[in-house]
């Protein structure tokens, strides 16, 4: 299982010294365990030039069948592990502004019940999380599906997600608290971010006939949240009034009306831990109140 894990750790980080120190092995020992796991399979596996590592042709036939070795592998062990009432390990993926707003504390309520669980995070987008959970580097997902039913992903909308405009606290000065009207922000410097292929915000432009201007594209909420405080521009996301006091900004409803549906994604049952089927339940029934 080590060989197999190093293949997997040196493929993600491109790097063998970096899987090494990931790994907690010396350079030369993850080397050899390649060499031996070649030699085990009786062909080679990787190609090595200057700027990256990849699969050989028969290594991508097989590195599915390794990958989901490891992933029943961690199962067994983390289902050994809350049997022995020892630490269980549950493996979320999500995209940064739920990680950034009421993951958290679900997180904390829960371990509140069940104080043995641990967490590991993934932070991803509408593609990359599906396909986590599809082929087992992540338990549970949260994300918008989009539309896409995900056929062979057990999954459910567990959030109506309304997004809000989020301008900087000076610029909001004196407008009204009420909705304001999306057509009156296409003109003004837009921080889009972005959680996958599909935005919700410049969908809701289209539909009015216009494009927004977007002087930026980021990848994370907390980053958003602070561009927009520094004046660079406003951006449209989720807020909630907690995170809003932390920061000189002032978000807004939006005219017409901008959601998404984030759906809870989870591997099948029969692969999923005890801890793992608790998350999801209380996740369940907890979202709506945080």
């Amino acid at each position: 299982m080590n060989k197999f894990l190093a293949l997997k750790v040196v493929l993600e980080q491109q790097n063998i010294s970096r899987a090494a120190e990931i790994l907690g092995y010396t350079q030369p020992a993850v080397t050899q365990m390649l060499k031996s796991l070649e030699k085990d399979c009786g062909f080679p596996l990787l190609i090595k030039n200057r700027h990256e590592i990849q699969l050989t042709a028969n290594g991508q036939k097989i590195f599915p069948i390794i990958n989901q070795l490891i992933n029943d592998y961690q199962a067994l062990e983390e289902q050994k592990a809350e049997i022995n009432n020892e630490k269980a390990v549950i493996k979320l993926a999500t995209i940064p502004s739920i990680s950034q707003q009421w993951l958290p504390k679900l997180i904390s309520h829960f371990q509140e019940v069940y104080p043995n669980s641990e967490f590991s995070i993934l932070q991803g987008d509408y593609t990359s999380i599906p396909s986590w959970v599809e082929n087992g580097d992540a338990d549970i997902g949260f994300v918008n599906l989009n539309g896409d039913d995900k056929a062979g992903i057990d999954h459910f909308v567990i959030q109506n997600q309304h997004l809000r405009a989020v301008l900087p606290q000076e610029l909001a000065q004196g407008l009204p608290d009420e909705p304001l009207v999306l057509a009156t922000l296409a003109d003004k410097p837009y921080l889009l971010l972005e959680e996958g292929l599909f935005s919700e915000s410049l969908a809701a432009f289209k539909a009015i006939g216009l494009e927004p201007k977007v002087t930026m594209r980021l990848h994370d909420s907390l980053s958003t949240i602070l561009m927009v405080e520094q004046k660079i521009g406003y951006s449209i996301m989720p807020m909630d009034a907690e995170t809003e006091k932390l920061y000189q900004i002032q978000s807004f409803e939006i005219d017409p009306v901008i959601s998404r549906p984030i759906s809870l994604l989870h591997r099948p049952q029969g692969l999923l831990t005890s801890t793992a089927k608790h998350f999801i339940a209380f996740a369940q029934e907890n979202v709506g109140g945080l």
